[in-house]
């Protein structure tokens, strides 16, 4: 049994927990302001208070928006699931079963967060013995704010969407980098590739607009131009490729994981430095207090958990 000093607690005030967490979602102090519909200087308040609690600034303002501290980041797993565990209590079991029973969740994502995250949703909730189901639809973090002006579609999972505003509301998911997936077999590459073997072989791009990818970026600043011999504009087109031809692909690292295990491919870290980034779920304001969207993002969280521990790193090839 967890002992639990009920002292330290009765001296925070758990409101506090909310903003922090808000903020840590939303970065901006306008957005959380919006979303928990208090003032600016309300969050300026409750900020202050925090910095004073953790003796740490917490959030620094830049133009990026307001950047976490590291004490931030490695308070905020902790706080994310005390507070998830607090909303639950006042949600009896009986009550969510009436409100999801055969409902059909619609959630808009990118096919590569789509290949990791869709099976993990629905084994959930097959394993709960949940009678509900899910929609599957396409967007990204170029076209979210189109798929969202859908009233069907009840999340948006994407990353690093491009201009949150205060009519929407987010939460980090978890962080990812890259890695690369090929045929090991087929091109004699173990695992991990060289730099050498990376920049020998052909290339197949994923982009949104299929012309020019992030790889194309950071090698030609090296004064290096890859052999791209086909782009995509979706990672299915990509992944059947790699099975049949001789190239290398340079994807996110939960969806090559995710390949992998489909197409008995091999996973490597990247030979050259790749940026992290942050995978997002999203939903209109409108919906933060309805049941069965609050239902949903916990859902979502919950499941999706082990991606926010390292879950979505290099894993061992499964070929050599």
């Amino acid at each position: 049994m967890t002992i639990i000093n009920l002292a330290n607690i009765s001296r925070v005030d758990l409101n506090l927990l909310v903003v922090f967490q808000c903020l840590m979602n939303e970065r901006s102090v306008t957005r959380t302001a919006a979303i928990l519909n208090v003032t600016q200087g309300a969050v300026s308040a409750s900020l202050k208070r925090l910095r004073l609690q953790f003796g740490d600034d917490l959030f620094v303002r830049s133009a990026a928006g307001m950047v976490p501290t590291r004490r931030a980041v490695e308070l905020a797993p902790q706080i994310n699931d005390a507070l998830a565990r607090v909303s639950n209590i006042f949600i009896s079991e009986s009550q969510v079963d009436a409100n999801i029973a055969r409902r059909t969740f619609n959630i808009a994502l990118s096919d590569d967060i789509e290949a990791c995250i869709s099976p993990m949703l629905i084994n959930e909730a097959r394993v709960r013995k949940l009678s509900v189901g899910f929609a599957f639809h396409q967007s990204n973090s170029i076209i979210w704010k189109e798929s969202l002006s859908d009233d069907a579609i009840d999340l948006v999972l994407c990353g690093e969407p491009k201009g949150l505003g205060s009519h929407f509301s987010s939460k980090v998911l978890f962080s990812a980098s890259y890695s690369c997936l090929y045929d090991g077999v087929r091109l004699g590459i173990q695992s991990p590739i060289t730099r050498d073997e990376y920049l020998s072989h052909d290339h197949v791009r994923i982009s949104y607009d299929g012309r020019r990818g992030f790889v194309d970026d950071l090698l030609e600043a090296d004064g290096v131009t890859r052999k791209v011999s086909a782009s995509f504009t979706h990672f299915a087109g990509a992944i059947a490729s790699l099975v049949y031809c001789d190239a290398i692909a340079t994807i996110p690292t939960f969806a090559a994981n995710a390949y992998a295990r489909i197409a008995r491919l091999t996973v490597s870290p990247p030979p050259i430095t790749v940026p992290a980034f942050r995978v997002f779920m999203i939903w209109n304001v409108a919906r933060n207090e309805g049941v069965h969207n609050q239902w949903l993002r916990s859902f979502v969280s919950e499941t999706t958990r082990e991606l926010q521990y390292g879950a979505s790193q290099p894993q061992s090839p499964l070929r050599p």
